[in-house]
């Protein structure tokens, strides 16, 4: 497999690539279940169709595992909404650097 990760929605399965083993995972796998939660499965025509739609839909289940992230985060180190950090929670679970203008929109936003 040369994804990282892909949902199978006829299986409900969620299938991650086996180099990521030895390494922080929680992104891919948070990211497949916003796959699974936005119901994309159900998108595979509009997915398919073209750069945009595609990228739309990845950037929607990137939202989600950043949301998912960041509530396990906060909670397991007991942060207020005031000290979050988006390196650090970017580089704590290896979320691509492309993505910084998301976690920080997160943040905002988090209650």
């Amino acid at each position: 497999m040369n994804r990282s990760g892909m949902y199978y929605a006829e299986e409900k399965t969620i299938f991650i690539n086996n180099k990521l083993l030895d390494k922080n995972s929680d992104f891919e796998i948070s990211h497949e279940l916003g796959h699974c939660i936005k119901k994309h499965d159900e998108l595979t025509d509009y997915y398919n169709i073209n750069k945009y739609s595609r990228n739309k839909l990845e950037y929607e289940a990137n939202q989600i595992a950043i949301q998912i992230l960041l509530t396990i985060w906060v909670s397991e180190y007991d942060i207020q909404k005031e000290q979050l950090n988006a390196v650090k929670f970017m580089e704590y679970y290896k979320i691509p650097s492309r993505l910084e203008f998301c976690v920080r929109e997160t943040m905002l936003n988090y209650i």
